[in-house]
């Protein structure tokens, strides 16, 4: 699956591979990072055009920034990854591919999924690892995958109510209360579709 038209966004976690990214998006509007994501997009390659944080974790003598815009955000109040979100909101991009947001430390990793949830009704985003991609939706959602392609569905609220269509194991209106209720599906057919009566859900999606 590769996509288009989309703001790449590098957090400071572990990385896919150069080819793995190159794959999914070959010619990002603009490549957008969080802190220390700068150090990892130039270790593959990536320039960064626009790097935003409280730069803790930024090396700034790396010769490959001089051309990046620096914004420094001080406040503790949110983390890096929501600070470059709502600079990328308020310049007008709505469309991103984030990527090294997972890896090292369980609680960031947890704690960047919430944050692309609760930005989804602002924007599309899809998040990007070696394996899977993950769609945080509270909308329908509909994709085109490969059949045989492994679905999970975590519910990101109490009470989510969704359907699906496409899927091994259908779900009708059902409401997911735990997060093993969803997993571990399959997709029986090009396309499927996720509709989503109530609540919002993380869509992973096995891509490798």
């Amino acid at each position: 699956m590769s996509f288009e038209n989309l703001v790449l966004v590098f957090c400071n976690g572990e990385l896919p591979s150069h080819s793995r990214i190159r794959y999914l998006l070959p010619h990002p509007v603009l490549i957008a990072c969080a802190d220390g994501g700068a150090n990892k997009a130039l270790s593959i390659g990536y320039k960064p055009d626009l790097v935003v944080g409280d730069f803790d974790s930024l090396i700034r003598t790396e010769p490959n920034l001089e051309e990046a815009e620096l914004v420094e955000m001080k406040s503790q109040d949110d983390t890096d990854f929501e600070k470059t979100l709502g600079v990328l909101l308020d310049r007008g991009f709505r469309d991103f591919l984030i990527v090294a947001f997972s890896g090292g430390r369980i609680d960031q990793t947890l704690a960047n999924l919430q944050i692309a949830y609760e930005y989804s009704k602002r924007c599309k985003m899809i998040l990007a690892d070696e394996q899977y991609l993950i769609f945080p939706a509270k909308e329908n959602l509909t994709m085109d995958v490969p059949e045989g392609t492994g679905v999970s569905i975590i519910p990101m609220e109490d009470d989510v109510n969704v359907s699906t269509n496409g899927l091994e194991f259908e779900l009708h209106e059902a409401f997911l209360r735990s997060g093993g209720q969803g997993i571990s599906n399959r997709a029986m057919q090009s396309r499927i579709g996720i509709t989503i009566h109530r609540g919002g859900v993380l869509v992973f999606v096995k891509d490798a």
